[in-house]
């Protein structure tokens, strides 16, 4: 595990940008408007989800290998993953509009549009792709691709709906470590007021039983 106090120095700086891209095409900022306040148009990106999905990377997904689970970080291969689909996605000719060629050789997943990245989850988790151009441990394992690209739709749901956010400056600690220093901007968006002590769990509904002879119905 990378110590806490360090960890975003740690993180290779084209691997944030491909999750800041991913995080942004899945869950977009919307236009400002002079209806809601400026936090309320925040997506995914401007609520460094893209930093929570590398840590969940780094510290919570093992691997099966040889015998026992062995924990391998797994954000620089899944970054790689996303920038071989954007890139085979490119060959094809098959871009819906042209990529910023400023970033294409740092991150070809960051160079293309928000509509072309999700495109390219869709080409891999649908198996369209040589399995053989893909980084290990991706590689030759359609399997687990498509499983990463299902979690990596899921985890930024997870993550920006979630208070991690809100954990502010201490956000990439260990769980632990982390302390609320606001009220998360998403449960502000999503009109959820809040874990609040004394809410009362659904245990059932009242149904009624009526018997007739040998036979019951239920009301």
């Amino acid at each position: 595990m990378h110590p806490s106090a360090i960890y975003a120095a740690t993180v290779d700086s084209h691997t944030l940008a491909t999750f800041r891209a991913l995080v942004e095409a899945i869950i977009p900022d919307s236009p400002v408007s002079a209806i809601y306040p400026l936090e309320l148009t925040a997506g995914a990106a401007d609520l460094c989800i893209h930093e929570y999905m590398i840590w969940e990377l780094d510290h919570s997904l093992s691997l099966v290998l040889g015998l026992g689970l062995t924990d391998i970080p797994l954000s620089c291969s899944t970054a790689g993953l996303l920038n071989a689909g954007a890139l085979h996605l490119a060959a094809l000719g098959q871009l819906q509009y042209p990529p910023n060629h400023l970033l294409w050789e740092s991150g070809p997943f960051s160079a293309i549009s928000p509509a072309d990245r999700i495109r390219v989850l869709a080409m891999l988790e649908q198996g369209i792709i040589d399995p053989g151009v893909l980084p290990s441990p991706y590689r030759n394992d359609l399997g687990f691709t498509r499983y990463m690209i299902d979690f990596l739709n899921r985890q930024t749901m997870f993550g920006n709906y979630s208070e991690w956010s809100a954990y502010g400056t201490t956000r990439l600690r260990t769980p632990t470590e982390r302390r609320l220093e606001y009220f998360p901007v998403s449960w502000k968006q999503a009109e959820y007021p809040g874990v609040v002590p004394g809410y009362r769990a659904l245990i059932g509904y009242m149904l009624t039983i009526q018997r007739k002879g040998g036979e019951s119905t239920i009301e």
